[in-house]
């Protein structure tokens, strides 16, 4: 009985060191096979000059147009899992935005890298995670190093009375309903960056308000973002719409920009082109990029 105890505890101790041992040669190896459930993320991998090693993406993945030609594996908040068992990743990207979706990929036994997207720091640090994670740490601490060159020539510094300018991300067309950014979003981060202040100056990402709540605020200026779903809608209309709200002072002074793109949704290595867009339209007080 003795003998076959330890028998048994012997070959649990086997057992145990070759799992760890398994693990650990699977966790320090260089990932050859990426998958990225997050536009984000995959924008870092190609900048990262990882493209070749992508093996799948979201419907959302749409820059540069070479992702788009990679497999889809659906929404980044319900990816398919059956996909992603079937893409063999060694490394699956996820954000900080999609982190449910990241732990459900982790039980799978997937190792996992995450991106936080919430302002400039928190981009060069997720690029140095997954330069890192992906054995190419100088090439991403370079490009960070020319990513901070670029942000630190373009930023503005705040006047004695910064304007304070509202960031509109989705609204209804009558204005009763409109979705802000707020100070736990990356814009407050790119607003400060483009000499201005955040209108909506509560500790949310992103929050509603009302017609109402929009003249509570009543900021020096607004910035409407339309996304590639968008594209089509005229500028003028858009505008149009802000303006028939008298009331409102940056209707008034005549200080509503539309920026149309996608890239200003992706807290990314295209952040300098966001920051840029921002400035302009602060200092320009209208108009469209």
């Amino acid at each position: 009985m003795n003998r076959t105890i330890k028998i048994f505890m012997v070959s649990l101790f086997l057992l145990t060191f070759l799992i760890t041992l398994t693990s650990f040669h699977s966790t320090a190896a260089t990932p050859e096979r990426i998958l990225s459930i997050t536009p984000a993320g995959t924008e870092i991998l190609y900048e990262l000059g990882l493209g070749e090693r992508v093996v799948g993406v979201t419907k959302y993945c749409n820059w540069p147009p070479e992702a788009r030609t990679k497999p889809n594996l659906g929404d980044m908040m319900h990816v398919n899992l059956e996909a992603v068992i079937g893409t063999k990743p060694d490394i699956v990207v996820v954000s900080n935005m999609n982190l449910q979706m990241g732990e459900r990929i982790e039980s799978l036994g997937y190792r996992t890298v995450t991106v936080n997207q919430d302002n400039f720091e928190e981009i060069c640090n997720s690029m140095l995670r997954v330069g890192r994670e992906c054995g190419i740490e100088e090439t991403a601490k370079r490009r960070i190093a020319e990513l901070r060159k670029l942000v630190r020539e373009k930023t503005v510094s705040s006047g004695k009375t910064p304007s304070s300018v509202l960031v509109v991300v989705e609204r209804a067309e009558d204005l009763r309903k409109i979705c802000v950014a707020g100070r736990a979003a990356f814009y407050d981060d790119l607003l400060v960056r483009a000499g201005a202040v955040n209108a909506y100056d509560r500790d949310v990402a992103y929050a509603y308000i009302s017609r109402e709540g929009l003249l509570r605020i009543d900021p020096d200026a607004i910035i409407e973002l339309i996304g590639e779903h968008g594209m089509h809608a005229q500028t003028d209309y858009i505008t149009s719409q802000w303006e028939a709200i008298s009331d409102l002072r940056a209707a008034r002074s005549g200080r509503i920009s539309v920026i149309k793109g996608d890239f200003t949704l992706r807290a990314g290595p295209r952040y300098p082109q966001i920051l840029e867009a921002f400035i302009n339209a602060i200092r320009d007080g209208r108009g469209v990029q």
